[in-house]
């Protein structure tokens, strides 16, 4: 009987688990290919969380939707994999700690919305802005935004895919900036 109340509790508290994050997501992000090489050392500080709110958005029956991630670090992770793609020699760092001659990569989660538009339509929108310096020179500061809407298949494709989606547009655009700032 012992063995069966701590295996009955532990289903329990999973069980409210699973329905306390039922509209909760888990985000996710997969490299583009930008065609941009990138060379040189590039420090990224860890990103911020500046959004007004920590909800994502509502589905269309007006529940909320929120995230399971870390905004700030699922953006900043996904720009230092990106550069590393693109041939940089990239670190990551939560303190800045990097010599003033050392190219310095920060940014701001401005923005992180996902709204279900439709039945299966979901509509996911990204607004970052990254700063690129070296010492206390600004080499390009930029507010980049990407909204994709989609269908959701279960299945097949997630609420996780179209933010991914909308990240990957973001990162389209930053990254040759990024690299040509390097060049400097």
């Amino acid at each position: 009987m012992k063995r069966v109340l701590p295996a009955a509790l532990l289903l329990a508290l999973t069980v409210a688990a699973g329905c306390a994050s039922g509209n909760a997501i888990k985000l996710k992000y997969a490299l583009i290919s930008t065609d941009t090489p990138c060379v040189g050392e590039i420090t990224v500080f860890r990103f911020e969380d500046k959004r007004p709110t920590s909800v994502l958005g509502k589905t269309t029956d007006n529940e909320t939707i929120t995230s399971l991630s870390d905004v700030a670090e699922w953006a900043g992770w996904a720009l230092f994999d990106e550069l590393e793609n693109a041939g940089c020699k990239v670190r990551y760092r939560t303190a800045i700690t990097a010599p003033d001659d050392e190219l310095l990569v920060t940014g701001q989660v401005l923005e992180l919305a996902l709204n279900q538009t439709g039945v299966t339509t979901y509509k996911g929108r990204v607004s970052v802005r990254i700063v690129v310096s070296r010492g206390d020179a600004t080499l390009h500061a930029e507010k980049y935004t990407s909204e994709v809407e989609d269908v959701v298949v279960p299945g097949y494709s997630s609420e996780s895919d179209i933010l991914a989606e909308a990240l990957r547009g973001v990162m389209y655009e930053a990254i040759p900036a990024i690299a040509q700032a390097a060049r400097k």
